[in-house]
């Protein structure tokens, strides 16, 4: 036999046993999840990161992806998933027309309601959108509030102060640089408990009447056009995790 051969034949022969693990145990793809504080649904300290983390990660495990969670705020997180840059997806948002055109929108992950925290003290009452005209409304960017609140927002019928993270609201409404603050009513109370005194945060409370009561998905970018397969297969991991009994194991 030619030794040249005898060499090649040697050298698969012991190249095998170290090239099969990793062709066994390849690494599943990565999904990049833009997200930001978000307790109780998203949070670095919490197991999973949190409810949504966990439903998330678990059905795109379920679907054969790893979902791995880039901090960032909530609006550079929309902007890079739709302009498809670092990120692939962003969880916890409301589906609307808009989004629909530039994402590809999950099945819903969990209900949500918004609802205007206020100081105790502040004798808040309200129906309508109307009846906040001469009130201080603090919001944050990248969030949608509903149409109503947009549509007043753009005629200057309500007065708004914009800022990047919901924890900069709580900390002006505490010194009464505003009077309102819409926000996802759970997630709230989240941010009172894990980043404010008891002090500060017995002070605050919100209104019973949502403005807004509708369920949170994921978006993925349609910059990529294999997203939509993957939402697709994220969609039946979903369900699995549905019909498993997983998912209201996480909500408990």
């Amino acid at each position: 036999m030619d030794w040249r051969k005898s060499i090649k034949i040697l050298c698969v022969f012991f190249c095998l046993p170290f090239l099969m693990p990793s062709l066994i145990f390849a690494a599943p793809p990565l999904v990049r999840l833009g997200v930001d504080e978000f307790p109780p649904y998203i949070s670095k300290d919490l197991p999973g990161y949190g409810i949504l983390g966990q439903i998330v990660a678990e059905s795109f495990e379920r679907a054969g992806f790893e979902a791995v969670y880039v901090f960032v705020p909530w609006k550079r997180a929309l902007k890079s998933v739709e302009e498809g840059e670092f990120l692939d997806g962003t969880p916890a948002w409301f589906r609307t027309p808009e989004r629909e055109a530039a994402f590809y929108v999950s099945d819903a992950l969990v209900d949500d309601s918004q609802s205007f925290f206020h100081l105790k003290d502040f004798p808040f009452d309200w129906e309508k959108i109307e009846d906040l005209k001469g009130v201080q409304i603090g919001a944050t960017l990248g969030y949608d509030y509903g149409e109503d609140f947009a549509r007043a927002y753009d005629k200057e019928e309500i007065s708004v102060e914009w800022v990047s993270r919901d924890v900069q609201n709580f900390r002006k409404l505490l010194v009464e640089r505003i009077q309102v603050f819409p926000m996802n009513t759970l997630a709230g109370y989240g941010i009172l408990q894990t980043d404010f005194s008891e002090q500060d945060a017995a002070r605050i409370t919100h209104h019973p009447r949502p403005l807004r009561a509708e369920a949170l998905h994921l978006l993925l970018s349609k910059k990529n056009p294999e997203n939509a397969a993957v939402m697709e297969r994220f969609n039946r991991g979903l369900k699995e995790l549905k019909k498993s009994g997983r998912y209201d194991e996480i909500l408990k």
